[in-house]
């Protein structure tokens, strides 16, 4: 069974994506140290409202940078052409 981070979204894809293309990290600029975290994250609106957005947090393994990832961007292909 493949581990999930969020709701839907298959981390081996997300984990292939990020080893696919030559993303660094913004902070210590490190190229192929990316990783993802395993604990399903959201992001709280900050104007009151009472919605949130589902979201992967990608963790540089140098210097331990974490950047969210929106999971809606990542959904399954199946879902996609719903």
């Amino acid at each position: 069974m493949a581990k999930s981070a969020a709701a839907g979204v298959d981390v081996a894809v997300v984990e292939k994506h990020l080893a696919r293309y030559a993303v660094s990290c913004p902070l210590c600029k490190a190229v192929d140290q990316l990783g993802v975290g395993q604990q399903p994250c959201e992001l709280a609106s900050t104007d009151g409202a009472k919605d949130s957005i589902p979201v992967i947090v990608v963790v540089c393994t140098r210097c331990g940078y974490l950047m969210p990832l929106a999971a809606d961007r990542i959904a399954p292909a199946e879902e996609k052409a719903a």
